[in-house]
């Protein structure tokens, strides 16, 4: 130390002397350290030798450790640009920002994107999970994570038994309803998620039979509620023994009973299919005599449909209103699970 004028005096714990500037400190005189030595206690070290030195960026130039009488430097310990340096229990070191977690050297952000970044960060449970898709306005909510089948699927429906309604409006379709056996997460929040990241679709059902059936396409798009939320990408081919037709209600808005956004002028395929879903108008003016489950009643001596999957419709409902897919082959479906994972 030497003696002189006691200004913004460097320590350890703030190198760059701000606390002390305006203490009583200020114009007095007394024992400083030298230039390049920074206060410890009532000692003055080299930076080096501090516990944990910040620099103008947060970032720590060494963490040092006393071992045997030997001063031992980590000198390329840093903190992450998502930590700062700080002291917790008495112990000084990186420290992760609020939101994440990790050794502050590395943090991740808790603020999953989907349930693949769920996945990656070593979470191997099946479960609920909070994720804020790049740019959701709204506030982080929370979504059922699937990991099997490589995992990082996110849920956006689920059917298991007929205790709620899929026969809804546009307003709960696009914020959401339903609970832990039957939801539907909501199209504003499924048009964030696609639109951040290419997606791949995988829908997995169980028959009445008892039988497990999936299919998946290799990409998978929801547009903006001001393009009615158009199903704008799902591929023509696919794997899996089941949902083949689904590439048929590509580029098709999306309807409800109360929005009716097909191409149908007879009549309101979302009213007919007793479903919100991205109805077409393939062969909504065909008259059948047959009595197929995707068929209903469209005048006395006609039958029609507007399409071959419709996901939502009622459980175990009547004729042209239950669960069915692949062209109407897997009838009364017992239980169906549609979910997203990112292709890359």
């Amino acid at each position: 130390m030497i003696y002189g004028n006691c200004t913004c005096e460097a320590t350890c714990e703030d190198p760059k002397g701000e606390s002390v500037c305006y203490s009583t400190c200020l114009g007095s005189t007394g024992c400083i350290c030298k230039a390049g030595l920074m206060l410890n206690g009532s000692d003055c070290i080299s930076a080096s030798r501090c516990s944990c030195f910040v620099t103008e960026a947060n970032l720590v130039i060494s963490k040092c450790s006393c071992s045997n009488n030997r001063l031992i430097c980590e000198d390329d310990y840093s903190c992450s640009i998502n930590a700062v340096c700080d002291v917790e229990n008495e112990v000084r070191q990186c420290y992760c920002n609020e939101g994440y977690e990790g050794d502050g050297k590395t943090c991740v952000s808790l603020t999953y994107r989907d349930c693949q970044d769920v996945y990656d960060a070593g979470h191997r449970q099946d479960g609920v999970y909070t994720i804020m898709p790049t740019g959701w306005p709204g506030l982080p909510f929370n979504v059922s994570c699937k990991m099997e089948n490589g995992g990082g699927w996110t849920v956006f429906q689920r059917r298991t038994d007929g205790s709620t309604s899929f026969y809804q409006n546009w307003a709960a379709y696009k914020d959401g309803f339903g609970d832990s056996r039957n939801l539907w997460l909501g199209n504003e929040k499924l048009h964030y998620l696609t639109n951040q990241r290419n997606y791949k679709l995988r829908f997995d059902i169980t028959t009445s039979s008892g039988s497990a059936k999936y299919a998946e396409y290799p990409e998978f798009q929801i547009e903006s509620e001001s393009n009615n939320y158009r199903m704008n990408k799902v591929a023509d081919r696919k794997s899996g023994n089941t949902g083949n037709f689904i590439y048929r209600n590509r580029g098709k808005n999306f309807s409800t009973h109360d929005r009716d956004n097909d191409a149908c002028g007879n009549f309101n395929c979302a009213e007919k299919h007793r479903s919100g879903w991205w109805h077409s108008n393939f062969r909504c003016a065909t008259c059948n005599s047959d009595s197929k489950c995707y068929h209903f009643q469209y005048r006395s001596s006609c039958k029609s449909f507007c399409t071959f999957e419709n996901l939502n419709g009622v459980y175990n409902g009547g004729n042209g209103e239950m669960i069915y897919t692949n062209g109407g082959t897997y009838c009364n479906v017992q239980s169906v699970e549609m979910k997203i994972r990112p292709t890359s």
